[in-house]
């Protein structure tokens, strides 16, 4: 299910979690939406975000017809999201009340959320990123989401990219200042007026007869190699 509002919601979520009939939690929900946008404006508009990748201009990247998987960490989920706005991109959201919030800022940007995780709707979540997959669309994960381990990752993304046959475009982030969450995904937020470097990965293709332990441990590496490139590079004066 692509929810574009909290008009739009499934009857699938609707209907395995009474929240969103409670007119006060939705309410809430749209005033704490609207306070995250605000926040994220300010915050995002205050950095110097950069990307770089050596295969391809970045600018060209996840467009329609050419679809892709991009494969992030949790904690780097802020950033990413603003770089990447307004391309017909799907973001997978989870289905938690802290989803809920994601999705109204991901419409906000331009993105589409698909709901679920792989703890809740996770078969719904592969059905839907396939069927956005073949009418060229590309889809996001965070890949150790929603609740973890850090840096571990959850094989719904290999199992889609084994179905599908795209590439995971991995990416890694470093920034000049930034602070450190004591949350599960020690979530990074760059202070105002400070860089951030992307660095895009090269494609990974993982080929249907690698089993799906493997392609995990695969993407973890390229995506460790990654964050190392882009620290890198930042240090040097990208």
């Amino acid at each position: 299910m692509i929810s574009r509002s909290f008009e739009q919601v499934d009857n699938l979520i609707r209907n395995t979690d009474d929240r969103w009939s409670d007119k006060a939690y939705v309410t809430g929900l749209r005033i704490k939406s609207l306070f995250a946008q605000i926040f994220n404006l300010f915050l995002i508009n205050s950095l110097d975000l950069v990307s770089e990748c050596s295969f391809e201009s970045a600018k060209n990247l996840f467009r329609k017809g050419k679809p892709a998987v991009m494969a992030l960490w949790h904690g780097d989920f802020l950033s990413n999201l603003y770089y990447w706005r307004n391309r017909e991109l799907a973001v997978v959201a989870s289905l938690s009340k802290d989803g809920d919030i994601i999705t109204k800022s991901l419409d906000s940007l331009g993105y589409q959320a698909i709901r679920g995780s792989s703890s809740r709707g996770g078969a719904r979540v592969i059905l839907e990123a396939v069927k956005l997959i073949k009418k060229g669309f590309s889809v996001a994960f965070t890949i150790d989401g929603p609740k973890g381990p850090v840096h571990e990752v959850k094989p719904g993304i290999i199992k889609l990219v084994q179905k599908t046959g795209v590439p995971i475009i991995p990416m890694g982030l470093a920034y000049t200042n930034s602070i450190k969450l004591h949350n599960w995904d020690s979530t990074r937020i760059p202070l105002p007026f400070s860089k951030t470097l992307i660095h895009v990965g090269e494609p990974l293709f993982i080929d249907s007869s690698i089993s799906i332990e493997k392609g995990c441990e695969m993407l973890k590496s390229y995506m460790f190699e990654c964050e190392k490139i882009a620290v890198q590079k930042l240090k040097a004066g990208f």
